[in-house]
């Protein structure tokens, strides 16, 4: 064993030619020197340098070794080099990086690409071979886009964004006609309707690009006919839906919001509905608006062109169910408003 090993160790070196024998060992000795300068050069001590406290706690958010006893920030900036996912026993699939999210309403749930094209003399420019690529969801992206837009505008939230896209996607071949901003707004405003939380065909006009309500209207009419949409799902307009938004625009007072907020539920009451006939609920939440600046003292300076420019309806209008809310002004103002008023004045 021992002794072998020793004989095979002397019969190399014999073998070797003179002088390389003590170079070898040189070189060999000073590469394991410089290994193990740089191995105490990177070494952390196990102990703290102040206190001898061998308990470190690992701060994740900086990267520092902090001492548990002292404070002492032993090592920082450390990069984590473990994984990025973290990993639990009820998470399922996989946790790697993969691109994008799965959009359920594109083709192939909008991962798939055309990048693997054979680029021909001629056409090596990175512009002329993209445009040869041919993207089945080019326009449905293009339409969702507009629609994320549009709902940032109106500051709508992501469930009338998500059914507008629906929308979009279902009717986009009975308008092929149409502009994308013109189906996209149509297809905005009956989520709205769906959604409950209603906006006037102005409101959209005014939040798209390049489009007359008109035509706004017309596609609204195609999209419910051809989608079969039922007026029952199409929750009815009502004063109510849109008077907290016209108040809180006109910066209002509490108690004129209140008495505002308590005609529109009095208006939108089915019983009532023969009295607002031919008039549009719009007209109707300006008009109560109009009759809460004559009671009101706080309210007092608001006058019909400031209300028809942030309601949208016209001043005739405006005046028109002002005058049906005058008839029956002593029934409609509560004991409670008047009491407050009184204590105010």
């Amino acid at each position: 064993g021992l002794r072998t090993r020793r004989r095979c160790r002397r019969r190399r070196a014999a073998m070797r030619p003179p002088g390389q024998h003590g170079l070898a060992l040189a070189g060999a000795g000073s590469s394991s020197a410089s290994q193990r300068r740089k191995k105490l050069k990177n070494r952390v001590e196990s102990v703290c340098a102040d206190c001898g406290n061998d308990v470190f706690i690992d701060d994740t958010a900086s990267g520092d070794s902090i001492c548990k006893e002292c404070g002492l920030v032993r090592e920082g900036h450390r990069v984590d080099e473990r994984a990025e996912w973290r990993t639990f026993d009820e998470d399922k699939g996989s946790k790697e990086r993969a691109g994008g999210p799965v959009n359920p309403l594109l083709d192939d749930g909008g991962l798939s690409n055309s990048t693997s094209i054979q680029l021909q003399p001629g056409l090596q420019h990175l512009a002329r071979v993209q445009a040869m690529l041919k993207d089945p969801n080019k326009k449905l992206k293009q339409g969702f886009s507009v629609i994320g837009d549009m709902c940032g505008t109106l500051k709508l939230g992501n469930m009338v964004r998500d059914r507008a896209c629906e929308l979009y996607k279902d009717s986009m071949q009975h308008l092929k006609e149409r502009k994308v901003h013109e189906a996209c707004a149509a297809c905005i405003y009956v989520a709205c309707r769906i959604e409950k939380c209603p906006r006037t065909f102005k409101e959209i006009t005014a939040a798209s690009r390049d489009t007359h309500m008109v035509i706004i209207m017309r596609c609204f009419k195609t999209i419910v006919n051809k989608l079969g949409i039922q007026q029952s799902s199409l929750d009815t307009v009502k004063p109510s839906d849109y008077i907290d938004r016209f108040c809180s625009s006109l910066r209002m007072s509490k108690l004129g919001l209140r008495l505002a907020q308590h005609l529109a539920q009095l208006t939108s009451d089915k019983t009532n509905q023969a009295v607002w006939d031919g008039k549009s609920p719009i007209s109707i939440a300006a008009g109560i608006i109009v009759l809460v600046s004559e009671v009101s003292r706080e309210d007092a300076g608001l006058t019909i062109q400031t209300i028809s420019s942030h309601t949208g309806a016209s001043t005739s209008a405006i005046r028109s169910a002002w005058a049906v809310l005058e008839k029956e002004k002593a029934g409609l103002i509560p004991d409670w408003f008047k009491k407050e008023e009184d204590a105010k004045g």
